[in-house]
């Protein structure tokens, strides 16, 4: 519950309209209170002859059309004011509760940016989905209704119960006998109900990530023949869901009925004591009818508080798991312009402002103006298995990027390179060792100055559902269309893009699956040209083309790599031959360097790979 309380804190810019909300709650409570208070001199004054009660007989006195015009008046009047405060309290609570929750969700979108590539490898795209949208709306369902609910039928209660001690204090404690259970009840419901709620979430979480990685995967699932295997996976999930749902749903069902049965014994408590009253001559038949219809009138509200209090429930564990995001450290190394926008509930304590390598504040170096290039210095790397173990990627490795030049590294898969290549922007920290630029180890860089100056084409191209156009000038909407046109042609790009059928406006589809592979590269290399980055990074760019493709995109990345410093991650050897220093990997340590000439000309693993890959080629050339 304290996450829940913390989330009170984003109330504070629209503390005006949470007043006026309340204004107009506590609006309804007296409306409601006036209306209850004009029964009883009716009552009295129409009460008839009943047998055993004093004043019984004939009319009492007549009742002239003057005042029951001005009572039917009144209540006109109150209703309307009922009405009035009803649409204020909930339409100011529930404009406050969705702008709240735009910020949240907002604050929890630009949090997850921001956490290290770490907390995203260890955690299911889909089950971070279903934190932004099914636990933030569960805070929504709290915020923008739940908490209408709770302070106008808790103002209502107490104005009603104020009344009915006013009218007899003795009765009302009658009414009250049941409090304490009630009390009781809720409590105990409340705490497991909570934990059904979290294991509904999760498992909604759980389910949703199934959906997006089969989704994702559909093209797998199918070649392999596993729709049945998936929907099994699927049914299983959906199952635990379904469980953990309907332990909720029996929880929060069973409060209803409960509350009814202690009402049921206040009420017959009321009717006995009230009846002798009369008799004694304490009470008024008028004013006991009045007192029931009170007593009456707090149920609803009561009962809608106990199912409040099952919602409220199922927003503190959403809240356990939006807090569980932002509570978790962002990368080391922003500065305070990257926390703009965020609100200070979301920031962590931490945020990234602890000491760099050089014991300053981590980001405080400027960055510098790449004259020297990079070194890696002693760099080890290792990280924590599902088991929780350490496993050591690299081991001591150290070599140099000079400025302005290309340096490749070669190795078979897992022998660390993708590793090195995630270390210079910062994805990760080395766990021991340094990387360097120009002197200065990355780590006391601002991660922004510093990823503005890489450029980054992976095997895995990542284009977005938006025209070519816009996925080429990512994230620069103002970049003149002159500049994205160059960029296309320094790409090779231009040609495929004029043929499609709005050109530059043709919008992609999820990821680019519209285009083949190579175009799709080269698309991002224009991407990469249009940043115009001083250090560029080649993650296997040509692995996945065939050799026509291939041709092209290394034409391209000629033009790209013209004139900056280059790290160069490739299996195929051709992608290598022009660096200016090769590196060979093999399980975290560098094995042999050289240009391709001095490596090929002497005995080793490089030259090794190279003979293997050239009787690939030449081997099918033979016999056919």
């Amino acid at each position: 519950m304290n996450n829940l309380y913390r989330l009170s804190r984003y109330l504070r810019p629209y503390g005006s309209r949470m007043i006026a909300a309340v204004a107009a709650t506590c609006g309804v409570g007296i409306a409601t209170l006036g209306i209850v208070s004009l029964l009883p001199p009716i009552l009295d004054r129409l009460n008839g002859d009943v047998e055993g009660l004093p004043g019984g007989g004939a009319l009492q006195t007549s009742v002239t059309t003057a005042e029951l015009l001005r009572l039917a008046g009144g209540l006109v009047v109150l209703y309307m004011l009922l009405g009035i405060a009803r649409f204020l309290s909930t339409y100011l609570m529930g404009s406050v509760g969705f702008s709240m929750v735009r910020d949240l969700r907002c604050d929890l979108f630009r949090h997850l940016e921001l956490l290290p590539l770490g907390f995203h490898t260890r955690h299911s795209t889909g089950g971070l989905m279903s934190r932004v949208t099914v636990d933030v709306l569960a805070v929504q369902e709290v915020l923008s209704r739940v908490l209408v609910d709770v302070l106008r039928d808790g103002l209502t209660v107490i104005g009603l119960v104020g009344y009915m001690f006013w009218l007899d204090w003795r009765l009302a404690l009658a009414v009250l006998v049941g409090a304490p259970a009630l009390v009781s009840v809720i409590t105990r419901l409340g705490g497991r109900l909570r934990g059904a709620s979290l294991d509904t979430q999760r498992g909604l979480g759980d389910a949703s990530a199934l959906l997006l990685e089969t989704l994702t995967g559909i093209r797998i699932v199918k070649a392999f023949g596993m729709e049945e295997f998936e929907a099994e996976k699927f049914r299983r999930a959906a199952e635990r869901l379904y469980r953990n749902s309907t332990r909720a749903l029996r929880l929060a069902s069973i409060s209803s009925p409960l509350m009814e049965l202690i009402a049921a014994v206040g009420g017959s408590a009321v009717l006995f004591y009230g009846a002798f009253q009369i008799q004694s001559g304490v009470l008024t038949s008028g004013q006991l009818v009045t007192f029931l219809l009170a007593a009456f009138m707090t149920y609803s509200p009561i009962r809608r508080l106990g199912a409040a209090n099952a919602r409220v429930q199922a927003a503190a564990s959403a809240s356990d798991r939006i807090f569980e995001i932002l509570d978790a450290p962002v990368e080391v190394g922003y500065a305070a312009a990257e926390y703009e926008g965020v609100s200070s509930a979301a920031a962590p304590a931490d945020s990234g402002y602890g000491n760099g390598a050089s014991g300053r504040p981590s980001g405080s170096m400027p960055m510098p103006a790449i004259l020297e290039g990079f070194r890696f210095v002693e760099v080890r790397f290792a990280y924590c298995d599902a088991e929780g173990e350490l496993r050591d990627v690299l081991h001591g490795v150290s070599f140099e990027i000079p400025a302005g030049r290309a340096v490749a590294l070669v190795g078979s898969s897992g022998a660390g390179k993708s590793t090195i290549a995630n270390l210079i922007p910062r994805f990760y920290d080395p766990s021991g060792g340094a990387v360097e630029i120009d002197g200065t180890d990355l780590r006391d860089l601002p991660i922004a100055d510093l990823r503005s100056q890489i450029g980054i084409v992976t095997q895995e191209t990542i284009l977005f559902n938006d025209t070519v156009r816009n996925n080429i000038a990512y994230g620069r909407p103002s970049v003149p269309m002159e500049a994205v046109e160059q960029a296309a042609r320094a790409a090779l790009a231009d040609s495929f893009i004029e043929e499609l059928p709005q050109g530059y406006e043709t919008v992609l589809g999820e990821r680019g699956l519209t285009l083949s592979g190579g175009q799709r590269q080269r698309i991002a290399i224009a991407r990469a040209l249009l940043k115009n980055a001083p250090i560029l990074i080649l993650d296997e760019a040509t692995s996945n083309l065939d050799e026509r493709s291939e041709r092209q995109v290394q034409e391209a990345l000629a033009n790209l790599m013209e004139g900056r410093t280059t790290l160069i991650i490739a299996h195929r050897l051709t992608t290598v031959r022009r660096a200016d220093l090769i590196i060979v990997l093999d399980r975290g340590r560098i094995l042999e360097s050289g240009t391709h000439h001095e490596l090929v000309a002497r005995p080793g693993p490089y030259k090794d790979l190279y003979s293997l890959q050239f009787a690939d080629v030449a081997g099918p050339a033979r016999g056919s």
